[in-house]
């Protein structure tokens, strides 16, 4: 059985769905207005993205921007001029996703608020194209919109016409058990194994996801290793028996919530790359320091949300860290 993203039922507690019915309405707004979508790694942007698209076709398959929907990281994204004509030219009519628009360099950023330069609704640098624009982030909303933190001001204030964040299981976390039978069912184990495909009916395994969901920074990547981890284990234990039991089924759970958190799980960020600072060599002492106020004022701004209550709480005087930036974006 292959899956097929358009025949794919959107799921989600009443926040989840509310915030899905929102989507759908921004991705078509009228003025082909950019839309960010903001979520914490894992909670399911790109399928949401993916299904409000497929939902507004075939609904309104003559819309504009409803060609395709494509799919590009920050990493890829063009770095000269003529690239990201391009790119734009070769999804005219197009809705294109630029996906963790936080990891584009400063420079790709300046490009790209030229690209989005509009008075008709078309974009482009050289060439003007209707296409429609949408960027995701896991970064905060607070430090997206904290000049030359992640973001420069004016390619923030150019893009952030329309927002959306999808929540996560730490507000969410009454509905884990229904995320995690759906994410079994779109594993579709059948196809390997039709004794153990079933979705699991344990109050233990029930238990587990219920005391643990605001655990699950990983989103639904969570949910589909522990899905992964309890379809195997049910292989290791059953060995040759077919029928499900409770008490195996208990074993099961048993080394799930065992190797989860302790081997499976992605360490979160709060202890990430800005908290160590790395010297370089063949620098020099004022271009050292440079770099470290740069990645000081990165630092607090994730810590405490904005740059005046960081000054406030390191001690600093007021407008002390305005300078804390890369001079060169």
């Amino acid at each position: 059985m292959t899956l097929n993203m358009s025949e794919i039922k959107y799921i989600g507690g009443k926040s989840r769905m509310e915030t899905y019915q929102k989507l759908k309405i921004f991705l078509a707004n009228p003025g082909r207005f950019c839309l960010v979508v903001l979520g914490s790694r894992g909670v399911g942007k790109h399928f949401a993205i993916e299904n409000a698209f497929n939902e507004i076709k075939r609904n309104s398959p003559n819309e504009l921007c409803l060609n395709e929907l494509v799919f590009i990281e920050a990493s890829c994204f063009p770095e000269t001029i003529t690239d990201i004509d391009q790119l734009f030219e070769k999804n005219k009519y197009n809705t294109l996703v630029i996906e963790d628009v936080d990891e584009l360099s400063f420079e790709q950023q300046k490009l790209l608020f030229t690209a989005l330069s509009t008075t008709d609704g078309t974009f482009g640098i050289n060439e003007k194209i209707i296409i429609r624009i949408v960027f995701t982030s896991s970064k905060g909303n607070e430090v997206l919109r904290t000049d030359n933190i992640i973001l420069n001001g004016k390619l923030w204030d150019r893009i952030s016409q329309l927002i959306i964040e999808i929540p996560s299981f730490k507000t969410e976390s009454e509905d884990i058990v229904h995320y995690f039978n759906a994410t079994w069912e779109k594993m579709d184990f059948a196809k390997s194994s039709k004794h153990f495909a079933n979705v699991p009916k344990n109050s233990k395994l029930e238990k587990f996801l219920e005391d643990n969901a605001f655990k699950f920074d990983g989103g639904f990547r969570d949910l589909d290793k522990i899905a992964c981890l309890y379809f195997n284990y049910r292989i290791f234990h059953y060995k040759e028996k077919k029928k499900i039991s409770e008490e195996i089924e208990d074993k099961v759970v048993l080394s799930v919530k065992s190797d989860f958190f302790s081997k499976y799980q992605l360490m979160g960020d709060d202890l990430n790359d800005l908290e160590i600072y790395r010297f370089e060599t063949g620098l020099t002492h004022d271009e050292l320091l440079k770099k470290y106020r740069i990645q000081l004022r990165k630092w607090a701004v994730k810590q405490y949300k904005t740059v005046k209550e960081a000054e406030k709480k390191l001690g600093f005087k007021p407008g002390t860290m305005k300078n804390y930036v890369d001079s060169k974006n």
